[in-house]
């Protein structure tokens, strides 16, 4: 399968900000459905719940003709990002947020991370990335409004799966636009400024490829 890459980071950072995965996609990703075994060790993130980061953000930017999310180790980035750059309270509330997508996922002792099919998380992804507009906004205030993560318990689960899952696509777009492979040889890539253009379009000037920084 193949798509548009910049098409695909234009329909995510810009539209509803999540690309359905294809019939197509899920059965070839079902096909290779086994035990998932992480190459990294996450830091903030139970082993468990890095597993469930690496499903998300591979459904969110799929490998497709270009490298996709997983092969670039988003999933990782994206652990050691919050646990260092985040403040302590809100790489907390990212934890809390993973544990509440546990519970959407049904994890129990009986159904462990293993069990849950791709077609769930797409759900899920579905579920919340493609909310109304006033919905988001609805919630994105409400997580502004926390000071601490014990008031996370006064939100919603509706709210918390939301702004979890969109801080992941906003790190998965991020950690994408800004890897080394990506900025060099998909996105446009100038590390030392040349002259300064005040007005003209992406077309003219990057052949209609993004800003790698």
């Amino acid at each position: 399968m193949h798509m548009n890459r910049r098409k695909a980071l234009k329909n995510i950072g810009l539209s509803a900000g999540y690309i359905a995965a294809t019939p197509a996609l899920i059965s070839l990703l079902q096909s290779c459905r086994q035990e998932i075994i992480l190459d990294w060790l996450p830091e903030l993130l139970s082993v468990d719940e890095g597993k469930a980061l690496e499903q998300i953000v591979d459904l969110i930017i799929p490998e497709t003709d270009t490298p996709g999310a997983k092969s670039l180790h988003i999933p990782m980035f994206i652990d050691k990002y919050v646990n260092n750059a985040f403040e302590k309270e809100k790489s907390q509330i990212f934890s809390q947020g993973m544990i509440t997508i546990f519970k959407e996922l049904g994890i129990t002792t009986k159904k462990t991370i293993d069990d849950v099919a791709i077609e769930e998380y797409d759900a899920l992804l579905a579920k919340y990335l493609r909310l109304p507009k006033e919905k988001q906004r609805e919630y994105r205030k409400e997580i502004n409004k926390l000071k601490s993560v014990n008031d996370i318990k006064t939100l919603s689960k509706e709210s918390i799966s939301f702004n979890f899952l969109s801080s992941v696509r906003s790190l998965s777009i991020f950690g994408f636009k800004t890897s080394e492979e990506i900025a060099k040889n998909v996105l446009n890539y100038l590390p030392v400024p040349g002259e300064y253009v005040g007005c003209d379009s992406v077309k003219n000037l990057t052949g209609g490829k993004d800003w790698a920084l």
